[in-house]
């Protein structure tokens, strides 16, 4: 649980970047497609205006004919509907104009079309959707900012994590070479560094918390620096199992380093020699 709320405090700027983003997207988007243009209800009046005038009458009932919406021989005041493909009762053409007012539409549009201004005509059809999504001003900035934010948010946690794999490059440099000088000290019976040893294992063990390494691999290199450590310290006589711990340490060190999987703990009392020899006296 705390390595999520780790993940979800790095990541907390660009999900709120993202969430910005998707609200303003989300307006954009029901803004595209939110309700009609008012002017198309304006058009539709005046087009129903035009095509019922005293004048327009006669050629409304013509162009209804024509277009099988309306019965041959239909008039402005006996007006006979066709509705799939059967002729309804005989009505009016106001009425017809409320009763269907789709099949009246289909007959007002291209009469109004050819005698009337354009002003009552439909304008072009717009883009697709996703055109004019694209297209918008907002979405538009939305995407510049979201690339220069992601370009820069990539370059600086790249730039963070060469700089801690770079610190840990240089405490786990400084750590070996500690624990080689306490080991040959040791086995030459002299005095060692073990308090400067004890200071580069701290230094050591911050840079790898803070390295950003998963938490399996963090898990097994802080176990690898554990055992080493631990060898190096309880028992100075045991040279061979000092030098395979800093083996193992050097290599899960280098592995993580390079980005490869580190790795797992070595098995319960591999370095561990049989009492009778680790009794015995200096190699």
């Amino acid at each position: 649980m705390p390595g999520r709320f780790q993940k979800l405090r790095v990541l907390r700027v660009p999900l709120a970047v993202a969430g910005l983003a998707g609200l303003l997207g989300s307006a954009v988007v029901l803004g595209e497609t939110g309700g009609g243009d008012p002017a198309d209800a304006v058009r539709a009046n005046a087009r129903l205006v035009h095509c019922l005038s005293d004048r327009q009458r006669p050629a409304l009932v013509k162009t209804a004919i024509r277009l099988g919406e309306a019965a041959p021989g239909s008039t402005d005041t006996a007006f006979r509907p066709v509705r799939d493909g059967r002729v309804k009762a005989v009505t009016t053409l106001d009425r017809w104009s409320e009763q269907s007012p789709g099949a009246f539409t289909r007959a007002c549009k291209p009469l109004a079309a050819l005698t009337a201004a354009k002003t009552l005509q439909d304008p072009a059809p717009k883009p697709p959707l996703w055109r004019r999504i694209l297209t918008n001003p907002v979405v538009t900035l939305l995407l510049g900012s979201a690339l220069t934010f992601a370009t820069t948010w990539s370059a600086a946690r790249t730039a963070r994590r060469q700089t801690l794999t770079d610190q840990l490059v240089t405490a786990a440099a400084e750590y070996l070479k500690a624990a080689q000088a306490v080991r040959l000290a040791r086995a030459r019976e002299k005095p060692s560094d073990e308090a400067g040893l004890e200071g580069r294992r701290v230094d050591l063990g911050t840079a790898i918390l803070r390295a950003g390494l998963p938490g399996a691999e963090r898990h097994r290199l802080g176990a690898l620096l554990s055992q080493a450590h631990e060898t190096l310290i309880r028992d100075e006589f045991r040279r061979e199992a000092a030098e395979k711990r800093l083996r193992l340490l050097e290599t899960g060190l280098g592995r993580a380093v390079r980005g490869e999987p580190v790795p797992g703990d070595a098995p319960a009392g591999a370095d561990t020699e049989p009492a009778e020899q680790s009794a015995g006296g200096r190699p």
